[in-house]
């Protein structure tokens, strides 16, 4: 029987004031909960187009935000997160994933259209070894979090204690996770899509006719 592997993609609802706050004002408010969908759309396509693993969309809202998510992405598991911050929200997506059997997990955040997919690829294989892999990102956080399922519940720690939203992100992650005792595995690093100065970066990097690229060539017809 094949090993069960799952992506899990984390987002939140497009409210205009509510996300891509730090793109404001070099996009407006309604551009950047559009932008927000974008890069979101494209970061599924990312995570959908690895072979021999399940998807899930896992929103960070009410129930009214998750019926606008399965209207966006018809067919696609949609899910609630739970949880009052990022790592009690982790806790909660790995939890259930391996409660129902999935021997790999991987999640990812919804910003990064523009991942190589064979990052993915790598850290499935990486959990072959490692209990725990991360994805660093370019601000001191991760892009990508992935547990094989012999390492939980004893992982959860791993997301207990850690500053969030601060540049200590990753290297506090590691070193609870050494605290633990995890095998810890990294992939290469990427970046987030959230100031200002990422634009240019994302536009060199989409692909042509993403949602990304469909977005920001719009918004140069708008600004011209």
């Amino acid at each position: 029987m094949a090993e069960k592997r799952l992506v899990i993609v984390f987002t939140k609802p497009a409210v205009s004031g509510s996300v891509k706050t730090r793109l404001i004002p070099t996009l407006t408010a309604d551009e950047a909960a559009e932008f927000h969908l974008a890069v979101t759309s494209d970061t599924i396509a990312v995570a959908e187009s690895i072979a021999g693993h399940l998807m899930e969309l896992h929103v960070a809202g009410a129930d009214d935000d998750l019926t606008e998510f399965r209207a966006l992405y018809p067919g696609r598991a949609v899910q609630r997160q739970i949880g009052s911050d990022l790592g009690a929200r982790l806790s909660a997506a790995f939890d259930a994933s391996f409660g129902r059997g999935i021997e790999k997990t991987v999640v990812i955040g919804s910003d990064h259209p523009t991942l190589p997919p064979e990052y993915l690829v790598q850290a499935f294989d990486r959990l072959d070894s490692a209990d725990i892999v991360f994805g660093p990102s370019r601000d001191g956080g991760y892009y990508a979090v992935g547990l094989r399922r012999g390492a939980w519940p004893a992982a959860q720690g791993a997301f207990e204690g850690i500053p969030w939203s601060t540049p200590q992100v990753l290297d506090t992650s590691l070193n609870r996770a050494r605290e633990i005792g995890l095998e810890i595995a990294t992939l290469p690093e990427w970046y987030d899509v959230d100031r200002a100065d990422d634009l240019p970066v994302v536009a060199g990097d989409a692909r042509p006719g993403s949602a990304t690229m469909r977005f920001l060539m719009e918004l140069w017809r708008r600004r011209t």
